[in-house]
């Protein structure tokens, strides 16, 4: 079954939620749910997953049968808060945790939006003057057996070159991005990757902050509900999104399976240096991982959010004179025929 989006799982986490506080009974809320969803993929989800109900199945194992929409940490939670009896107060963890993701998918999508329409933008404006305007101009002055200005020549050069080489010029991207999607696949190649990403100036700390965050609030919805600290460290490890941070923490579990204490497993790794590392030797201490490892997430949210605030606002003003220099020197390279030409009739 195809993926359904972030934002629906979280509507329909939040209704689940809402309906399981009002002590209705399982089988009538996922009944009205699968009536009133209106994703149709939704709705044909949760109405398997009634009728796995009805004949009998735990719900949290109903909910595993679609690992595409309810991943092993949404499910893990499920069974937790089953067997506590806090099924609600779990839901209403998960959907705060969804909240939070879709909530930085938003922020991180606006921020490329702007970029991705000035490059755009400068895409069209440089193709219609290579295609359209400046060999206007080439044929029109070599009627008058007049030179081009240099600006326009200048432009008109690199646009034959593109003319003459953009077969070659989409090959060779196209081999460089095809190679490098097919080493990152692999799971050295993308370990790899992630590691040299976390050290990139600037926007290495942000893809530090947001695996973190990720991180800690999946491990800290876990240990609220009750779920063995190893067994959600194990399910918690790939909601980094990172394979190099997701690693380390699987090596942290064998570490503290070998009867190594929990904050000297994580000491080692310097990535998880600073206020993660404190916010763990102190729940080792006093026992309450869930409400430091929430606060370390929260701490990570806003820092991040302020990061890409501050990136945005670097970057978009920057791209913005980049670019448009670029289409004012095109556009000067092309009015330039037309006042000499003017002048000659003139």
């Amino acid at each position: 079954m195809r993926s359904i989006k972030l934002s629906q799982l979280l509507i329909f986490t939040r209704q689940f939620a809402a309906m399981t506080n009002s002590q209705l009974q399982l089988s009538y809320i996922l009944q009205n749910l699968a009536k009133e969803t209106p994703h149709r993929k939704m709705r044909e989800t949760i109405q398997l997953i009634l009728d796995d109900i009805l004949h009998g199945v735990d719900l949290a194992n109903a909910f595993a049968k679609f690992p595409n929409v309810f991943n092993d940490v949404y499910v893990n939670v499920i069974r937790a808060g089953l067997e506590s009896g806090m099924l609600g107060n779990a839901l209403n963890q998960i959907a705060r945790y969804l909240e939070v993701a879709d909530d930085m998918n938003r922020k991180v999508r606006a921020a490329f939006s702007y970029p991705i329409f000035l490059l755009v933008a400068f895409v069209i404006v440089f193709n219609t003057q290579v295609f359209i305007i400046l060999p206007q101009f080439k044929t029109m002055f070599d009627n008058f057996n007049r030179e081009l200005p240099a600006a326009t020549q200048m432009m008109l050069d690199i646009g034959q070159f593109y003319i003459i080489y953009w077969p070659h010029l989409v090959v060779g991207l196209v081999g460089i991005v095809a190679a490098f999607i097919v080493w990152i696949s692999s799971n050295d190649g993308r370990r790899v990757w992630d590691e040299i990403k976390l050290k990139f100036p600037v926007v290495g700390r942000i893809w530090r902050m947001a695996a973190l965050s990720r991180l800690l609030r999946t491990l800290a919805v876990q240990v609220q509900n009750i779920v063995p600290l190893v067994t959600a460290l194990e399910l918690s490890s790939s909601a980094s999104g990172n394979k190099y941070i997701e690693a380390i923490v699987l090596e942290i579990v064998d570490d503290i399976k070998n009867g190594e204490g929990i904050a000297d497993s994580f000491r080692v790794h310097e990535v998880f240096s600073g206020i993660v590392l404190q916010m763990i030797a102190s729940g080792e201490e006093t026992g309450e991982f869930d409400i430091l490892l929430l606060s370390a997430a929260e701490y990570f949210d806003s820092l991040l959010g302020e990061q890409v605030g501050t990136l945005t606002g670097l970057i978009n003003p920057l791209l913005t004179i980049i670019v448009g220099l670029a289409i004012a020197g095109m556009m000067v390279a092309a009015f330039l025929p037309v006042f000499q030409i003017s002048r000659t009739i003139g």
